[in-house]
């Protein structure tokens, strides 16, 4: 357990905010709240729910679970639930992306968030192809959070190297 504690600790003493930005959206990133460091594996989560994880569409990039309306998409892309999580994974390595994506879910689910957004890149510093966008959706339909995952689509004006994530309700 001290192990995980210290691996936690390590990996969040990298994280730092990001410069001011005059993008669009950046007036909307101040208002988020603050990710609370917390104590992996205390066992708040519900247990992984075998037949509930969402499924890609026509669009590759699209991740949605049975009973996903368009119109939850459409909400979600527009900023209702509002984003209280980013993660951004430049300059990890695929297996670094998943330590951090596991510390956020689960900080996330923990503090009863809806929505997050992971930014991934485009993959443009990638010889052939997004190897962290690939591994992220790959990650989000198949690994050990799916069964909290709704929906995983591109964020509006992110140019496809950003996702916005609707998480399930976690039931107490």
């Amino acid at each position: 357990m001290a192990d995980e504690d210290d691996l936690f600790v390590e990996a969040v003493g990298e994280i730092r905010p990001l410069a001011p930005s005059n993008k669009i959206g950046s007036a909307l990133r101040k208002k988020r709240k603050r990710v609370v460091p917390i104590k992996v594996g205390t066992g708040l989560i519900n247990p992984p729910r075998q037949d509930c994880s969402p499924e890609r569409s026509e669009d590759p990039w699209r991740l949605v679970a049975d009973g996903v309306s368009r119109e939850r998409l459409r909400r979600l892309a527009g900023g209702e639930p509002p984003v209280e999580y980013t993660l951004d994974l430049h300059g990890f390595t695929r297996d670094e992306a998943q330590r951090q994506l596991a510390l956020v879910f689960e900080a996330a689910l923990q503090g009863g968030q809806r929505a997050m957004r992971i930014i991934h890149g485009r993959g443009l510093h990638s010889h052939g192809k997004a190897i962290l966008k690939e591994a992220l959706y790959h990650w989000l339909q198949d690994g050990p959070f799916a069964y909290a995952v709704l929906a995983a689509i591109p964020e509006p004006g992110s140019g496809g190297g950003a996702c916005l994530v609707l998480l399930r309700r976690q039931g107490t």
